[in-house]
């Protein structure tokens, strides 16, 4: 039998090796593509090390003790039982029409599957980073500092693509994503994830939580990276974050907000004329029409995307209930797409979490998606910072591809303990 002094050290070491996977699985948070191991999908680190705090976890019995609001937790729960029921469903459901099978990784089935247990990999991360970000705030260090490598590697990038230099590319990134410009040759702008987008919006959360714990360089460095990625969604809301926080600080001087928006309008205007590489990744994609190009390929990826959420709501509109099946959209798409042109094979994605989650896994799902996140969005309301963060999150959700990045849910595991926390002070 042990006794007390073991026992507390026994207590003391497995707290230990918990506080090491935490900051690791923190650290790893943004090697989405690089540092992956390919078992038939590419395993990332940060995930091998929520599995092993997961096991952790159960054998100190620490999520008996979880303290998560029991309204989210709740919500949470019948989130995970709509898309059950969903995959259920549509396991079994014959549809009149043939599927597209070459829109699959391994099967329906077996995609399905694997995208649920990732969704419940995701939210177990949104419980673990709430506890243990309770306990240990200074934690968000490893967070930061794992975002400070992936900006230097996306730096790298940059400036090797800039001179045309040869390319260090880190293990696990098969297909980056490149992207051709004129004032240099091809960038690439997907970082250490699979695409650009994905490493705009882990940028743009890293620049919110530094800022908001008070590292304001580390913010602006993160922000002026996200330039690396090339991502319009990115820059957008960036921008409308520092409106939203500009307005607040400035809004009793009406002649002070007044000079600062016509300072960024006019900066917005200068670069659009005088740089086509700025014109043709930003103002070309939000504005421009097809009869105004010289090269119609600047507003193709905003075509795209209109026809596939377009498309994704045509599928909700027959499947309303329960949708066609989580990571099954791509199977249905070419039967419902309205612009077969715009289809180039393979497996097609909504690009808009909202209508992702609506044609996959049906209305109900969706509502309590919502009430979910009106819940994350009142508790961040403790901070201007947050608060506009998770705002502007909820606006990028519309140019996202999927709900269950772990960063995502991770940012939102911070949020709830930092109100957790606010509350008990």
């Amino acid at each position: 039998m042990l006794n007390t002094n073991e026992l507390n050290l026994h207590k003391t070491n497995n707290f230990t090796i918990h506080q090491f996977l935490m900051k690791a699985f923190l650290f790893f948070l943004p090697f989405s593509q690089a540092l992956t191991i390919n078992i038939s999908f590419p395993l990332k680190l940060s995930e091998i090390f929520l599995i092993l705090i997961v096991l952790v976890e159960l054998l100190n019995r620490k999520f008996n003790k979880n303290t998560l609001d029991k309204k989210i937790l709740c919500l949470l729960i019948l989130f995970i039982f709509f898309i059950s029921i969903s995959i259920v469903v549509n396991t079994f459901y014959t549809y009149n029409y043939p599927l597209a099978e070459d829109a699959v990784r391994i099967s329906g089935l077996v995609d399905s599957l694997l995208k649920f247990f990732y969704v419940l990999m995701v939210i177990i991360s949104l419980i673990i980073t709430f506890n243990a970000f309770k306990e240990t705030r200074n934690l968000i260090n490893y967070f930061l500092f794992g975002a400070f490598i992936a900006s230097l590697y996306s730096w790298y990038l940059f400036f090797s693509g800039f001179l045309s230099l040869p390319t260090f590319i880190l293990p696990g990134i098969d297909n980056p994503q490149y992207i051709n410009l004129k004032l240099g040759g091809d960038f690439i702008r997907s970082g250490t994830f699979t695409e650009g987008n994905f490493m705009g919006f882990y940028l743009f959360i890293s620049a919110v939580l530094a800022k908001y714990f008070t590292k304001n360089k580390l913010s602006l460095f993160f922000f002026i990276t996200i330039i690396t990625t090339f991502s319009t969604a990115s820059f957008l809301c960036s921008i409308i974050f520092w409106l939203i926080i500009f307005y607040n600080k400035y809004k009793k001087h009406k002649i002070k907000m007044i000079a600062g928006l016509f300072c960024i309008f006019t900066m917005f205007s200068v670069l659009t004329e005088l740089s086509p590489t700025f014109k043709s990744l930003f103002y070309n994609k939000l504005f421009a029409t097809e009869e105004s190009l010289e090269n119609p390929n600047d507003i193709y990826s905003r075509v795209d995307r209109l026809n596939t959420s377009y498309s994704a709501l045509i599928i909700f509109y027959h499947n309303p209930v329960l949708g066609v099946g989580l990571a099954n959209f791509g199977r249905h798409f070419r039967h419902y797409n309205p612009l077969p042109e715009l289809d180039l094979g393979g497996k097609a994605i909504p690009n808009d979490i909202y209508v992702e989650i609506l044609s996959e896994c049906g209305i109900f799902a969706f509502f309590i998606f919502l009430l979910f996140l009106n819940q994350i969005f009142k508790k961040s309301k403790i901070s201007l910072v947050l608060s506009s963060g998770c705002f502007v999150s909820l606006l990028y959700f519309f140019a996202f591809p999927t709900f269950s990045m772990l960063f995502i849910w991770v940012f939102f595991g911070i949020i709830l303990s930092t109100n957790q926390l606010k509350i008990s002070n």
